[in-house]
């Protein structure tokens, strides 16, 4: 993360820089201009720093400034303002640092406010982009994963249920990781198991390739996450996976109050059958899936099998790692 040094000794402009440039890819630092060398001792850090003004104690170098695009303020020594390193003409008034402060915290605000959302919505959007709000299709590939007998696991923690919520969040960071590492989306969260697709936000034509991999990585993860902590909780967690392919639509899903980004189709509905019937590191694919794939792996031919609240048969394959 690289670090933005904000010096001046206005606090209101300090706020209002910091709440302006704050992101999750810089991290601001604050410090008072003037003789008392707090600038130098915070410079030695910073990769960035607002030069624009001539403040006591800018005698050290070695800092990049501020790209363009950055939005920072500094009071030159006459009184007057200067942002972006050109000085406004107008001297600053006590009435226009109140509005300063009280824009500054709004700004503040906003930024906490946004840095939570983006932590809740299964990727990065860009609400200016046009389209958003209009349903996608696209050819492209759902899993499920589930922790297997989890309602008996649960039972035993009826009256205290904070540890396995604890548990569950270990294992969902290691197959959060598994299916980014593979170029899925966590589209959401279902109990103790997630849903992420491939190829249906954007055109990926390996995606059963990747689906599979992700299933086969949060399997091995988890394995992995086992050894390391089982002996700890006491108990062990086993995960199941159901993969099928189709064309799924991306889509504004509820009423203008209360909508979120939706993802529904028959391939879908699959998968989720599929990881219901999934055993203990077991991956289970659709004939959709298979028969897409580039013989990166093999798979058992279960049979033609009925799915629950499906008219049609499919092909049901059980997947292991192809040997060397």
């Amino acid at each position: 993360m690289t670090t933005v040094l904000i010096a001046d000794d206005e606090p209101s402009l300090r706020l209002l820089v910091s709440a302006t440039i704050a992101t999750d890819e810089y991290d601001v630092v604050e410090a008072v201009d003037g003789d008392d060398g707090v600038v130098q001792d915070v410079c030695g850090a910073a990769d960035i720093q607002s030069a624009a003004g001539g403040h006591p104690g800018w005698s050290r170098g070695g800092c990049r400034p501020l790209p363009d695009q950055a939005v920072f303020a500094t009071r030159a020594p006459d009184g007057r303002r200067a942002s972006g390193g050109h000085a406004v003409t107008q001297p600053a008034a006590p009435e226009a640092d109140a509005q300063a402060l009280l824009f500054a915290r709004d700004v503040a605000r906003l930024n906490r406010l946004r840095r939570a959302y983006e932590r809740l919505v299964p990727a990065h959007l860009d609400p200016e982009a046009p389209g958003i709000g209009d349903a996608f299709v696209r050819e492209s590939t759902a899993l499920f994963t589930d922790l297997r007998h989890f309602t008996r696991l649960m039972e035993g923690f009826a009256d205290d249920p904070v540890p396995v919520l604890r548990v569950v969040n270990e294992h969902l960071a290691v197959a959060v990781a598994a299916v980014t590492r593979c170029g899925g989306v966590v589209e959401k969260f279902v109990g103790d198991g997630l849903l992420a697709t491939f190829g249906a936000r954007s055109d990926q034509p390996d995606h059963r390739e990747r689906a599979v991999a992700a299933a086969l990585g949060v399997i091995g993860a988890n394995e992995a996450l086992n050894r390391r902590r089982s002996a700890e909780w006491g108990f062990r967690l086993d995960v199941g996976a159901g993969v099928a392919s189709g064309r799924i639509v991306l889509g504004l899903l509820g009423p203008p109050e209360r909508a979120e980004l939706g993802i529904l189709g028959d391939a879908v509905n699959v998968a989720s059958r599929l990881v219901a019937r999934a055993h203990p590191g077991e991956v289970l694919l659709a004939g959709s899936v298979y028969r897409g794939l580039t013989g990166s792996v093999r798979a058992d031919l279960l049979g033609r099998r009925a799915v629950r609240g499906r008219a049609g048969r499919i092909d049901l394959y059980r997947v292991s790692i192809k040997a060397a």
